[in-house]
C-alpha cells in the first residue's frame, strides 16, 4: 500500500516552554524535513485542550524506507534532541496505517 507509512509523537513540554516549542517545531523540524530528499507531504502538530503542554505531531511519508533515511540524517537527530530537550516526556514513533474509515 502506497503513502501508508507515518510518523507520530507524543510531546510533553515543559512548563513554561511551550511557545518555544511550537517556533522551534516550525522554524527547525519543519524546515529540516521540506528539505529532506523525499519529504513528508504534510506535518501536523495538535495541542491538548486539557493539557497545554501535551503535544502530538504525525505526518504520511512515502514510504517506510524514507522515514528511516530521515531518521539516519544527523540534522534529524540534532533537531529532534532540541525538541526532546524542552520536554519531560517525548515519544517519536513510525506507523503503519492499517485502516481509514470513509
Amino acid at each position: 500500500m502506497e503513502n501508508d507509512a507515518y510518523t507520530l509523537a507524543l510531546w510533553h513540554v515543559k512548563e513554561g516552554r511551550e511557545e518555544e516549542f511550537v517556533r522551534a517545531w516550525r522554524e527547525d523540524l519543519a524546515v529540516h524535513f521540506l528539505n529532506l530528499p523525499n519529504p513528508p507531504g504534510i506535518g501536523t502538530l495538535i495541542r491538548s485542550v486539557e493539557d497545554p503542554r501535551l503535544f502530538y505531531s504525525f505526518g504520511p511519508w512515502n514510504s517506510l524506507e524514507d522515514i528511516e533515511k530521515m531518521r539516519s540524517d544527523p540534522r534529524t537527530t540534532e533537531v529532534i534532541g532540541k525538541l526532546s530537550a524542552l520536554c519531560d516526556e517525548a515519544k517519536p514513533g513510525t506507523f503503519r496505517l492499517v485502516l481509514t474509515l470513509p
